[in-house]
């Protein structure tokens, strides 16, 4: 199966709430107050991976998928940006 085959809107729409997942798991352990150096690690892996994960597969989705309109695609590049900047404010939050 090439690639444009596992880029359904399903796809798309799972890794992306996958990302915010972990995104969000990453800022409830910084909810939780504990300030030990390898948790702070953890919780900035996990926004990290999040932030990237969901925002390359919104770019990925964007430009590779054939089976969704260019009002779609428009709105996957928005959702891109946008997810960088959630992940980029959980960062700040987390230092």
């Amino acid at each position: 199966m090439n690639i444009e085959g596992f880029l359904t809107k399903r796809m798309i729409w799972a890794v992306n709430a996958l990302g915010l997942i972990l995104v969000y798991l990453g800022f409830l352990m910084w909810l939780a107050g504990i300030r030990d150096a390898a948790v702070i690690g953890f919780e900035r892996f996990l926004v990290f991976t999040g932030g990237f994960l969901g925002a390359a597969a919104s770019v990925t989705g964007a430009l590779g998928s054939k089976k969704t309109t260019d009002t779609q695609n428009l709105g996957l590049f928005v959702w891109a940006g946008f997810f960088l900047l959630i992940a980029l404010f959980a960062v700040v939050l987390l230092i």
